[in-house]
């Protein structure tokens, strides 16, 4: 029986193998990729869902970074934002039974900014809303 080396043609006079050129850099650890404090931890927020499947997030002050997507765990009744930078923010709180079958049903949620007393508008846009459903 012939060994491994002898079957593919390695021997010492073989050249030897050398790493891609991306793996000669060092490694950098990136700035973005972070996971950021909840939502409800850093500001005072609500989720709106109706039962169309409209859904929205009301918050109060200016999010470090701006949403991307938002990505809902059906499984675990998690809702989760990622940035465009990559960065992860969860909304901090378990979505509620009664909201769960219309959230499935968007597939977009509306970030809001409201001032501080909650009486003006401070900006408003959509992100994509990914519905992850395992069925766990």
């Amino acid at each position: 029986m012939k060994s491994y080396e002898e079957t593919v043609g390695v021997s010492e006079e073989s050249p030897p193998i050398t790493k891609p050129r991306h793996r000669d850099a060092p490694y950098i650890k990136p700035v973005t990729g972070l996971v950021l404090q909840p939502l409800a931890q850093f500001c005072h927020c609500e989720l709106v869902v109706s039962e169309a499947g409209a859904a929205m997030v009301l918050y109060t002050k200016t999010l470090p970074e701006g949403i991307h997507w938002a990505e809902y765990d059906v499984d675990l009744s998690l809702l989760t934002f990622v940035t465009w930078s990559g960065s992860i923010m969860e909304l901090g709180m378990k979505v509620h039974a009664p909201f769960r079958k219309y959230l499935k049903q968007s597939e977009e949620i509306m970030m809001v900014q409201l001032s501080e007393d909650k009486k003006d508008l401070v900006v408003a846009y959509p992100a994509d809303l990914v519905i992850r459903d395992v069925g766990i």
